[in-house]
């Protein structure tokens, strides 16, 4: 049986972030008419053949409305750009920063016309970048990506051609400007992070009496449902197991998103139906907390990410992501449906102290559905 919450956790490492897509430059190239300026502020600095245009423009995230700052300049013989958008914290997990990566990648190849010629790992005074070279319709776009702490930079040119097309006084010549260009990139400061990220407590205060599931940690009870079984932590672990097993045949991104969630997910309680070590039964419900890389996130956000990115083949969804109220709190809840194991799920997640409180139902008919809308019905906080 597939411990799905543990993927739905997966959709927490992913912010949406439009300053990740592809913004494509203009076609029209104008030529520059300033002399050639060196840009020193907002704590970089890099040479640009001439002064480039400064524009901040707002986006929405994860954690709520943010600036993408870009400079921007466009010549006879290409066009050149730096983006940044500032994180509310630092960002270091190895895998996060893979999947943002690969979520930039993907923004970047976004019509059939686009080709990815070259990827490159590469490290700027320890902080991880990635370099992606790909071809469009009548262009080549150049873009180094770089996490420094909580900064994402994008610097990117656009040279006239197609780079498989071109000759080789023309690859020579564009080259030689993308490497001026990039390699003339420094950073002289950066700000203080406005947050941290919240570590999970060793102990939730978790109490089981008579029936009632209580969190002291989160403030938080909830009434259990009766003749359900609760699994103890040793088979849940091994579930988690088979979970990272199955998952061999998903994507690289679902097979990442994974392994981050399984480091950052405390399973306060998971119950089945059925005995799982008697019978076989998909009917699951289990309370989790997650460690979010951000802990301003907005829940509606987080579950907006899911169900752009992070479904399986099979699965649909049932309800897009909406807002309630569960014990006067805030929550978010999305439904999909697993069209070729017959079983249908239902993911509630609210921000509890910068932690992701999540409530999870897996079922297979309306009674099961019912029984845990009931429980709902249940939860307090304090």
């Amino acid at each position: 049986m597939r411990i799905t919450i543990l993927f739905m956790c997966a959709a927490l490492t992913v912010i949406t972030i439009n300053a990740q897509k592809k913004n494509p430059p203009p076609r029209a190239i104008i030529n520059a008419v300033e002399q050639v300026d060196v840009l020193k502020t907002d704590g970089f600095k890099i040479d640009f053949p001439a002064k480039p245009a400064r524009t901040v423009a707002p986006i929405d995230t994860a954690y709520g409305k943010t600036n993408m700052v870009s400079y921007r300049l466009g010549t006879t013989y290409g066009f050149y750009g730096v983006n940044y958008i500032d994180f509310p914290t630092v960002i270091s997990d190895k895998t996060e920063i893979s999947l943002r990566f690969d979520a930039v990648k993907a923004a970047l190849i976004n019509s059939a016309e686009d080709r990815l010629i070259s990827e490159t790992e590469i490290s700027f005074g320890g902080n991880p970048g990635m370099e992606y070279v790909i071809e469009g319709k009548d262009t080549t776009l150049t873009m180094r990506c770089l996490f420094i702490q909580q900064r994402f930079f994008q610097l990117l040119i656009v040279t006239k051609g197609k780079l498989s097309k071109s000759t080789e006084r023309v690859k020579n010549f564009n080259q030689k400007n993308i490497d001026k260009f990039i390699n003339s990139f420094s950073v002289t400061e950066l700000p203080t992070p406005k947050l941290t990220a919240v570590e999970l407590p060793k102990d939730f205060g978790i109490e089981i009496n008579s029936s009632i599931f209580t969190s002291r940690f989160f403030g938080f009870s909830i009434r259990m449902p009766e003749n359900w079984s609760i699994v103890e932590k040793e088979q849940t672990d091994v579930l988690k197991d088979l979970s990272v097993q199955e998952s061999e045949n998903s994507s690289e991104k679902i097979q990442k998103s994974l392994d981050l969630s399984l480091k950052n997910t405390e399973v306060l309680l998971f119950m089945t139906k059925a005995d799982a070590e008697t019978s076989v039964n998909s009917a699951v419900i289990a309370i989790a907390a997650e460690r979010v890389s951000f802990p301003n996130f907005e829940p509606k956000a987080i579950a907006d990410s899911f169900v752009k990115t992070f479904l399986e083949p099979d699965e649909k969804i049932l309800r897009q992501p909406s807002a309630v109220k569960i014990g006067g709190v805030d929550f978010s809840w999305v439904e999909v449906e697993n069209t070729s194991k017959k079983f249908k799920q239902r993911f509630y997640i609210a921000n509890r102290k910068g932690i992701a409180l999540q409530l999870l139902v897996i079922y297979e008919n309306e009674t099961e559905l019912k029984t845990f809308l009931d429980l709902l019905t249940t939860v307090k906080f304090f």
